[in-house]
């Protein structure tokens, strides 16, 4: 005997019934310099964290991360320090809003110097905080 798919009915009223919950950003604190994790933090300290991590992994690299975590860098090496220098801005910002917590990045400072640009970075999030990231470094 087969089910009869016809019988069942999704319920309007139960179907509008769940709300959804929004879960704090709580997580390890990772130590980049010692490669170590110390304790726990939430909130801005979380997503600036999260931001870090998301700039220093490299995009479809590792299979514990989604496809779209991270930032694809690494077919930039070897291009011409103009190129590179857009390409990377538009890979860190695709990566950042990947994650479901930010809305919009902004460049706001940048410079290049002997194969190292240096950035500056606002980055917004969906509740409206907005968070700086100063002098982040990549080697073109």
């Amino acid at each position: 005997m087969l089910p009869n798919s016809d019988a069942f009915e999704l319920d309007d009223e139960l179907e509008n019934d769940f709300e959804t919950e929004v879960l704090p950003d709580k997580t390890y604190r990772l130590d980049f310099a010692s490669n170590s994790i110390n304790g726990m933090i939430d909130e801005t300290t979380a997503r600036e964290q999260a931001i870090m991590k998301i700039f220093m992994t490299e995009a479809e690299e590792y299979l514990i991360y989604d496809y779209d975590y991270g930032c694809a860098l690494a077919d930039l090496i070897g291009e011409q320090p103009p190129l590179v220098q857009s390409d990377i801005k538009d890979a860190i910002e695709t990566g950042i809003l990947s994650d479901d917590r930010f809305e919009s990045v902004e460049f706001t400072n940048e410079k290049l110097e002997r194969g190292r640009l240096t950035l500056s970075l606002t980055v917004t999030c969906t509740d409206g905080e907005e968070i700086n990231l100063e002098e982040v470094e990549v080697d073109v």
